[in-house]
C-alpha cells in the first residue's frame, strides 16, 4: 500500500502567559492509503493539536507534514487545494448553527472552484447528494432543520456527512463517535471507510482502547506530546511504556476487566484473553462506545485575570467602596462645574405646571395635518435606515478585528466614529444647504448619522460570532469570501436585523427633530406650534408620535424575537 501521510520530527509549542507549553515533541509516523488509525491518550497529550497540524490549521515550529504532494512546515502554508485531499471533523462539530443540516453538508464542496463560487445557492445536484448522505445517517426527518435545533448526536452525524460530501483522501476525526450510539457509530465509520472506492484513510482521535479495537486496525498512543506506542490495538496493553519503563500487562480482575494505568477509560465488561507474550490483554469483544465521555480541549487556556480578592491588596469590600467614592466625587465635581442645582428645578415648578396646563386638552383639529407629516417622518426613517444599513455593512466588515487586517480596522473605525460624532440635526443643516429644504435632506441626514451607529453594532456583532465554524469551513477549502458568506453572515444576520430594526425605531424619533431645520417630517410642525405658543397643538403631535413609536416598538420587538429564535 502506498504512503499517503508522512510526519517527521513534528514540534509545536504554545504560549501560556509567560510560559511556553510544548504540545508536540518530535512526533514521527506515516500512514498508508486505506489505513484506519486511532490516536489515543489522556487529555493534554497532544492528540487534537496533532490533528490541527495535519489539517493545516496550526503550523509546526519544527518538522513537516506531507499529504500526497502537499508539504506543510514552519514556512510552508497549506494551499487551498489541500482540502480536496484532507478533511476534518472537529470535536465540537464546527457547524454553522443558523444553517440547515443540508446547507451545512453542502459546504463540504467549497474547495471546488474560485472564491466567488457558491455565494448564492448550491446546485441542485449538490443538494440531492447532501440529502442522500443525511438520509443514510438517519437524518431524513432533519434535512431542513437548522443545526442549532438538533441534538448532539444529530449534529455529529451532520458533520460526518459534510466530511463525506467533501470526499477527501485523508479523513481526520476528533472524537468522531463520542455522541453516537453503537449503531450509528458503526454506520458512520463504515461509510467513511467505504468512501473513495474503499481507499479512504482515517486518522481518529479516541479516548477508549475498546473503541479503537472496534473501529481501527492500528493504534498510536500519545503521552506528553510524544508517541509511546504504535501498533496493533490488541497488543496495546502489552506494549505501552510509562516514563521509559515497560508497563507489564496485568492479570484480569474477577469481572474480566484489565486496568491500564495510562488509559483513562477501559470497559469493565470486556473479556480478556492472552496476548502473544502470555499476558492478559484487553482483547475481548468490543463494546458499545459511550456518549458521555468528557470532551477535551487541547488548546492551552490563558490564566484567569486576578482582580484582587479578600486576601489581595484590597478586600472586595474596600475595592468597591473606593470605586463608589471615586464615582461620587466625579459627579459632585461635574455638577459644581456646570452649576447644576436641583433647587433650580424645584423652584420653577409653577412654570412647569403652567406649561402642562396649556398643553391639555390637546387640539385634535390639526390631526390630519400632523398625521400626514408623521407619515412622512416614518417614510424618511425607513429609507434612511435602509440606506444606512447598506452603507455601514462594508465598513463594519473592514472594522471587525476577527476578519480584517489591523490597518484596515483602524481606518474603518475612524470613519464610523466621524459619522457618529456629528448629531443628526447638524447633518440635516449640511444637507439642507446642499440639496435644499424638504425630506430628501432629512433622509440623507438620517443615513449618515445612522450609518455610524449601525456600523459599530455590526462589527461588534461580527466580533462576537463563534470562530469554530470558520475554522471548519477553512478545512472544507472555503476561501475568505466563502467563509464570510457561509460562516460569518448566517451567524451575524439575526443580530444585524435586530440592530437595524432598533435603529429604525430610533430614526423615527430623530426624524421628528429634523423638521426644525427644514429637513421634512413632523418636526416642522412641532417647532412651529411651540414657537407660536400653540402648546395644545404640540401635544396632539406628540401624542400621535407616541402612538406610532409604540406600535413600531411592539412590532419590531416581536420580529427581533422571531429572528433570534
Amino acid at each position: 500500500m502506498n504512503t499517503l501521510l508522512e510526519i517527521e520530527n513534528l514540534h509545536v509549542a504554545f504560549k501560556d502567559g509567560s510560559e511556553t507549553v510544548e504540545a508536540l515533541k518530535g512526533v514521527d509516523f506515516s500512514v498508508s492509503r486505506g489505513e484506519r488509525v486511532a490516536i489515543i491518550g489522556r487529555s493534554g497529550s497532544g492528540k487534537s493539536t496533532l490533528l490541527r497540524v495535519l489539517s493545516g490549521l496550526v503550523s509546526p515550529d519544527e518538522g513537516h507534514v506531507r499529504v500526497g504532494d502537499h508539504l506543510m512546515g514552519p514556512d510552508d502554508r497549506p494551499r487551498r487545494s489541500l482540502y480536496s485531499k484532507v478533511g476534518l471533523v472537529f470535536q465540537d462539530y464546527g457547524l454553522v448553527p443558523q444553517l440547515s443540516a443540508t446547507q451545512n453538508v453542502m459546504c463540504g464542496c467549497l474547495h471546488r472552484g474560485h472564491g466567488l463560487s457558491a455565494l448564492g445557492k448550491f446546485s441542485k445536484t449538490d443538494e440531492v447528494r447532501a440529502r442522500r448522505l443525511l438520509t443514510q445517517l438517519g437524518l431524513s426527518n432533519r434535512l431542513d432543520h437548522r443545526v442549532k435545533k438538533l441534538s448532539g448526536g444529530e449534529q455529529q452525524r451532520v458533520a460526518i456527512a459534510r466530511l463525506l460530501f467533501q470526499e477527501p483522501d485523508l479523513m481526520l476525526l476528533d472524537e468522531p463517535v463520542s455522541s453516537l450510539d453503537v449503531h450509528w457509530a458503526r454506520t458512520a465509520v463504515d461509510l467513511m471507510s467505504l468512501a473513495n472506492e474503499g481507499q479512504s484513510t482515517l486518522v481518529m482521535v479516541l479516548h477508549d482502547l475498546t473503541m479503537a479495537r472496534q473501529f481501527a486496525d492500528r493504534v498510536i498512543y500519545m503521552h506528553d506530546g510524544r508517541i509511546i506506542f504504535d501498533g496493533d490495538p490488541d497488543e496495546a496493553c502489552c506494549r505501552l511504556e510509562e516514563q521509559g519503563k515497560p508497563l507489564p500487562c496485568q492479570p484480569p480482575s474477577a469481572d474480566g476487566s484489565v486496568e491500564m494505568p495510562l488509559f483513562p477509560i477501559v470497559s469493565a465488561s470486556q473479556n480478556a484473553t492472552d496476548c502473544p507474550e502470555g499476558h492478559a490483554c484487553a482483547t475481548g469483544p468490543a463494546t458499545e462506545p459511550r456518549a458521555t465521555e468528557p470532551r477535551e480541549e487541547e488548546e492551552p487556556r490563558l490564566p484567569e485575570p486576578d482582580i484582587g480578592g479578600v486576601g489581595g491588596l484590597w478586600g472586595k469590600g474596600s475595592f468597591y467602596a473606593t470605586v463608589l467614592l471615586a464615582a461620587l466625587a466625579l459627579y459632585i465635581w461635574a455638577a459644581m462645574d456646570v452649576e447644576f442645582s436641583l433647587l433650580d428645578v424645584f423652584s420653577n415648578t409653577d412654570n412647569a405646571v403652567d406649561f402642562a396646563q396649556r398643553m391639555f386638552p390637546p387640539d385634535f383639529d390639526v390631526t390630519s395635518t400632523v398625521a400626514s407629516s408623521l407619515l412622512e417622518t416614518v417614510q424618511m426613517a425607513l429609507i434612511g435606515t435602509t440606506l444606512a444599513a447598506f452603507l455601514s455593512l462594508p465598513i463594519a466588515v473592514m472594522a471587525a478585528r476577527n476578519i480584517s487586517a489591523k490597518p484596515i480596522q483602524a481606518g474603518a473605525r475612524v470613519v464610523l466614529n466621524a459619522l457618529r460624532t456629528i448629531p443628526s440635526i447638524i447633518w440635516g443643516l449640511f444637507f439642507v444647504a446642499i440639496v435644499g429644504l424638504g425630506p430628501t435632506a432629512g433622509i440623507l441626514a438620517l443615513t449618515f448619522y445612522a450609518a455610524g451607529y449601525l456600523g459599530k453594532f455590526y462589527y461588534e456583532g461580527i466580533e462576537s460570532i463563534d470562530p469554530g465554524p470558520l475554522h471548519s469551513l477553512r478545512t472544507c477549502g472555503a476561501g475568505p469570501i466563502q467563509r464570510f458568506r457561509w460562516g460569518v453572515f448566517p451567524q451575524v444576520l439575526p443580530l444585524m436585523l435586530g440592530y437595524t430594526l432598533y435603529m429604525f425605531e430610533y430614526n423615527v424619533r430623530a426624524a421628528s427633530i429634523l423638521g426644525i431645520v427644514g429637513a421634512g417630517g413632523i418636526g416642522f410642525y412641532l417647532y412651529s406650534y411651540i414657537n407660536n405658543f400653540q402648546y395644545d397643538r404640540a401635544a396632539t403631535a406628540l401624542l400621535l408620535l407616541l402612538v406610532v413609536v409604540t406600535i413600531i416598538d411592539a412590532a419590531s420587538s416581536k420580529l427581533r424575537a422571531k429572528l433570534m429564535d
